[in-house]
């Protein structure tokens, strides 16, 4: 089974995604911040990263590229509001694989 962490600070969005994950065959678990998500990181293999750009303590940018520094093979997904160029290119050179804009 594919395991997915998403890491979206929005409680009510992180349960969506998840539940919507879980019904598809996925086995999903959230965290509201990269803090909560590094522990994870450090006791789950996880197979793909969905996450938020705009949270409390450490933005998506600074987590994607601490999470490259550690696994670069590892996709990450970026879902966000933010629809600028300037912020879809620091993503990807922050070391993302994916980015959807929800409106």
């Amino acid at each position: 089974m594919i395991n997915i962490l998403v890491v979206e600070d929005d409680e009510k969005l992180n349960q969506i995604i998840c539940a919507y994950l879980c019904r598809n065959n996925y086995q999903a678990k959230g965290c509201k911040n990269p803090v909560e998500a590094y522990d994870l990181l450090y006791s789950e293999i996880f197979d793909l990263i969905i996450s938020d750009i705009m949270m409390p303590q450490v933005n998506g940018f600074d987590f994607a590229k601490e999470i490259r520094e550690k696994n670069p093979t590892i996709p990450i997904l970026f879902i966000t509001t933010l629809d600028d160029l300037s912020s879809k290119q620091k993503g990807f050179y922050a070391g993302i694989d994916d980015y959807k804009v929800f409106p």
